[in-house]
């Protein structure tokens, strides 16, 4: 028979890719039973349903299987209460910085901006975001262009952020999380908003969504000046710009007025 604090262990060491935390220390892991044939039962609470950690299952059974002795993993999923979702959310934020890149934050930020619209400047965030990633960097992506966003075409994002409490998950795709306004209106409303309501909205993309600290912060900013940006330069003044245009000497003017 298969040793069931050995299972537990393996079991519990097993990373959540979206709480970036081992399932143990997030207390997903119910109960491991192991019984004398080398049959696993394995009780799993998630924090939300449903859960994208799709590749969560075939992980643990992976792991349970590494211990000698341990024959079919099964296992069962449950929804955490409101007590645990509360628990784990403060777990998640306690002892971080209020915001990425601010003080007290390691994160880099990066916006990327440009003077006029259609000049490849999404196409630049998203390619750049992969490529750090696939250089060994962890980075996140803010889509801070509301009126035209497109991080979340562009990177393939197949799920919607999930909450636990008030805190917000973001999806994954390549290795990149992210965050866009493209999660939160329907696929043919217009957003007109202007002014305090960008300013709160931008505010919590920073603020209320769990990024964990990340190396790289790339922010995707609408064409030309304005409210999103006088915002961000309030929230993160010490980020750095990258301002993208096309040869046309038109569009380089705007770009200069633009930087």
């Amino acid at each position: 028979m298969p040793d069931r604090s050995a299972v537990t262990s393996v079991v519990e060491a097993v990373v959540d890719p979206d709480l970036r935390r081992p399932i143990g220390d997030a207390g997903m892991v119910r109960s491991v039973d192991v019984s004398p044939t080398g049959e696993v039962k394995i009780e799993l609470a998630v924090p939300a349903p449903p859960w994208p950690g799709h590749d969560l299952g075939p992980a643990i059974a992976a792991a349970a299987k590494s211990i000698d002795g341990v024959g079919e993993v099964s296992i069962d999923v449950l929804i955490m209460d409101g007590t645990e979702q509360e628990a784990l959310a403060v777990q998640l934020t306690e002892g971080r910085p209020d915001l990425p890149g601010g003080v007290g934050s390691s994160t880099r930020v990066i916006t990327i901006a440009s003077g006029k619209g259609g000049v490849g400047k999404s196409s630049v965030t998203a390619n750049t975001a992969v490529a750090l990633d696939r250089a060994g960097h962890d980075v996140a992506v803010i889509d801070a262009d509301v009126w035209g966003f497109s991080i979340p075409k562009m990177l393939g994002m197949e799920h919607p952020p999930m909450a636990i409490g008030e805190l917000i998950i973001p999806p994954r795709a390549h290795g990149v999380r992210a965050i866009s306004m493209d999660f939160f209106v329907g696929p043919d409303q217009a957003v007109v908003w202007r002014g305090p309501m960008l300013h709160k909205a931008l505010q919590q993309f920073l603020s209320d969504v769990y990024w964990d600290e990340p190396e790289f912060l790339l922010i995707d900013m609408p064409p030309g000046t304005g409210d999103v940006a006088i915002s961000l330069s309030q929230f993160l003044p010490r980020s750095q710009t990258v301002v993208v245009t096309t040869p046309q000497p038109t569009a380089q003017r705007v770009a200069r007025r633009a930087a």
